[in-house]
């Protein structure tokens, strides 16, 4: 799925856009615990879309880690210009959405996005 299709779905905001806006996402992971994040998600897997309500450098700093190209902030939340900047420094688009946790994923998962991969550790 698109980025410009994530942001259609989801009615989303760009809050920075240097990055690869036409990468395919494959799948989808949704967490407000940046810990969850980094023990599930594999760097081997497609492109994932970071799904959190977490707004401070950490969710940037996580998506760093596991390559993930693309963070939707939930809830409206605002998101520090510190976050934005690293954001941009390190080519990960930032997205913002009014609508909950839940609704997005729900939203993203009807039109084909998937959840994300992961074994039982």
């Amino acid at each position: 799925m698109k980025i410009k299709t994530i942001i259609d779905i989801t009615k989303a905001e760009t809050l920075q856009k240097n990055g690869t806006t036409d990468i395919d996402i494959k799948y989808a992971f949704a967490a407000d615990l940046m810990s969850d994040t980094l023990f599930i998600i594999s760097r081997e897997e497609e492109p994932v879309l970071l799904i959190s309500g977490i707004t401070d450098q950490s969710v940037v700093r996580t998506a760093i880690i596991l390559d993930i190209p693309a963070v939707l902030v939930v809830r409206g939340k605002t998101v520090p210009q510190k976050t934005i900047e690293l954001a941009k420094e390190n080519n990960i688009i930032m997205l913002r959405t009014h609508y909950i946790m839940f609704v997005t994923c729900g939203l993203l998962y009807k039109e084909g996005l998937k959840g994300a991969p992961w074994q039982k550790r």
